[in-house]
């Protein structure tokens, strides 16, 4: 089936989906403490950098898609310790290298794995989509995730309830991710779009059913709690995963490596001005558009070789 075809047969099946309000907190309504019960979220985790063209020129388009899909994804940004990315957060080096554990190829910016599937890199925008698509169909169970975020004048604390016990599953793990929204690029890096970044991951915490805990970027304050420092973060994301050990991971013991439950609590200012209508087919035509932006580049690039 030709590309163009794909995405037509893509839009159709889009528009049979119902419209996903966005579900997040805007900034001056935080209280300082909210409780979400969930884990049906499907995990959309992307391989940037603040250096990457492409990756920038997408970013502000990704803000709408996200929003416009409320709860039925949660999507988290990963700058990589190359030493050029303006971020290079150690948590984000630690999420790329289990990604890699069965993602060896992933080497290019921007990537995109959805529930750890396959990799997905511009311009292949409709199969991200449709990643998504097909993981809420074959979704016939989740873990109920019940979390609780607190803020005071100092820390961000995220604490999820224990696992209850038919819901202990061996080889695996709760996993927090502390996520920063309209993270600033300091001057002196390469940066060819906006003076900041969405999606940002800056810290986590891992608690595993059987085995040693670990923080990095935030600290352990309790079993299934952790904290990251609230200076400056006004606005930020919490995204808490049951999933599997990178230990299961490295044996290959289990036959489906797919997130069991995903759950995001956002406090974020929309990405659509106040007052706008999202279109229902806005997203779409943005994926589309996203999707054309890396094929006209792919084969410039194409054209480039050949010519030399």
């Amino acid at each position: 089936m030709s590309a163009a075809r794909k995405a037509m047969l893509l839009c159709s099946i889009l528009l049979l989906v119902p419209h996903a309000n966005a579900i997040q907190i805007q900034p001056e309504d935080w209280e300082g403490f909210v409780e979400r019960t969930g884990g049906h979220s499907i995990l959309v985790e992307e391989y940037t950098a603040t250096h990457c063209t492409s990756c920038a020129e997408i970013d502000p388009d990704l803000g709408v898609v996200v929003e416009d899909h409320g709860s039925r994804i949660a999507m988290v940004s990963y700058h990589p310790d190359d030493g050029i990315d303006a971020f290079a957060p150690e948590a984000a080096q630690h999420r790329i290298e289990r990604l890699k554990i069965q993602h060896p190829e992933m080497l290019r910016t921007p990537s995109f794995v959805v529930n750890n599937g396959e990799v997905r890199e511009l311009p292949s925008w409709p199969d991200v989509q449709s990643d998504i698509l097909k993981s809420e169909s074959n979704q016939r169970q989740f873990t109920e995730l019940i979390v609780t975020a607190e803020t005071n004048a100092t820390h961000l604390t995220v604490s999820v309830m224990p696992p209850r016990t038919g819901e202990i599953v061996n080889n695996t793990q709760y996993t927090i991710l502390f996520v920063e929204h309209k993270k600033t690029v300091e001057e002196g890096f390469v940066n060819p779009s906006e003076s900041y970044r969405d999606r940002v991951l800056v810290g986590l915490a891992e608690f595993p059913m059987q085995g040693q805990q670990l923080a990095i970027g935030s600290t352990i304050e309790a079993p299934y709690a952790a904290s990251y420092p609230a200076e400056g973060l006004d606005e930020w994301s919490v995204i808490v995963v049951h999933e599997y050990t990178e230990e299961a991971l490295e044996n290959r013991s289990i036959m489906n490596s797919q997130p069991l439950g995903v759950l995001e609590i956002a406090v974020q200012s929309s990405a659509v001005e106040e007052g706008a209508e999202l279109p229902v087919l806005l997203p779409i035509m943005i994926f589309l558009a996203i999707g054309m932006l890396g094929l006209v580049s792919v084969n410039a690039q194409e054209k480039v070789r050949e010519e030399e």
